[in-house]
């Protein structure tokens, strides 16, 4: 997080400041985890109240609170309305500061390993800011926002959701550049009562994207439909395996005797064969998916044999 004044937060998140003007450098929710120089917020869920453990965060040093109502503590606070909403207007202001490409990333399945090749590649040209394991929600977002610093050439945020409008309210904290869809799949329905409110909420993160963005998607899945009509000025394109009307597309797949897919990538940048160090065929459609969001932010194709390996790391899995 990049230092700043308390009174620098007062107009963002329509604050009153309680005390006196002092300096952050980092932001914490959790208590037990407090550092110098370090804004407490205490966040109020249906089974909690961090009000509780202010005195407790400030004995342990933290310099300042973001509160909903004052307390009798000996440091300064910012008292607001709503922590939960203070927490991604705060997320959000920091996050605009940083003038580097964005990209936000969703889907029912693969998401996480979508962003995580995409951060693997990038990686290989500057800092980049990534979401850390699945920080994807209406809190995880922006304490992932509030880990930029100028040090950061490339943002690669990760957007989930288990109720139509979560997206539509992170991306606007987010802004992105490019925004993704990997799929849509008829998986975890309790929060968007059926298929067509899944496609809903992913396409959700299409709604801030300006005429310059870029909008991904997966042609394989459902959604595109729907969401081309919120897409007609912002430009567009799609993956997806051996189906050669989409701009980016896998093809002649095999799959090894260790269980990694070998593939053709094409694209409008050219023709590359792509050799996956993560077990499983369902990788070659994630694969596509960061190849068609690092070739957009100028990785060029031939690299991308080498940047794939990086990845070996990640676990073959369907989230």
């Amino acid at each position: 997080m990049i230092r700043c004044q308390l009174s620098e937060l007062v107009e963002p998140l329509n604050a009153k400041l309680v005390g006196n003007d002092t300096s952050i450098s980092s932001v914490s929710t959790d208590s037990r985890n407090i550092q110098a120089e370090q804004l407490f917020i205490a966040l109020v869920g249906d089974k909690f109240d961090a009000h509780n453990f202010c005195e407790q965060a400030v004995a342990d040093g933290a310099a300042a609170l973001l509160v909903e109502r004052e307390l009798q503590v000996n440091v300064p606070q910012l008292i607001v309305e709503d922590t939960r909403i203070a927490l991604g207007q705060l997320g959000a202001w920091v996050f605009t500061k940083m003038q580097m490409p964005k990209v936000a990333i969703t889907g029912s399945c693969g998401k996480t390993t979508v962003k995580e090749m995409v951060a693997s590649i990038l990686g290989l040209k500057g800092e980049v800011l990534a979401t850390l394991g699945n920080f994807n929600n209406d809190i995880g977002a922006p304490l992932t926002l509030l880990r930029a610093t100028e040090q950061h050439d490339f943002a690669v945020i990760e957007l989930g959701a288990n109720h139509v409008g979560e997206i539509d309210y992170t991306v606007k904290l987010v802004q992105p550049d490019i925004a993704v869809v990997n799929n849509v799949a008829a998986a975890h329905l309790e929060g968007f009562g059926s298929i067509d409110g899944v496609k809903q909420a992913k396409g959700e993160i299409f709604n801030t994207l300006k005429p310059e963005g870029l909008a991904l998607y997966n042609l394989d899945s459902q959604g595109g439909e729907m969401w081309q009509k919120k897409l007609s000025a912002t430009r567009v394109q799609t993956f997806a395996l051996e189906n050669s009307q989409a701009e980016f597309y896998a093809a002649k797949i095999e799959v090894d005797e260790d269980g990694c897919a070998l593939f053709h990538l094409h694209s409008p940048f050219g023709m590359a064969e792509i050799k996956l160090n993560i077990v499983g065929k369902h990788n070659v459609a994630n694969a596509v998916a960061a190849a068609a969001i690092t070739l957009n932010m100028g990785v060029l194709c031939l690299r991308l044999l080498r940047d794939f390996k990086h990845c070996s790391r990640l676990k073959a899995e369907w989230p």
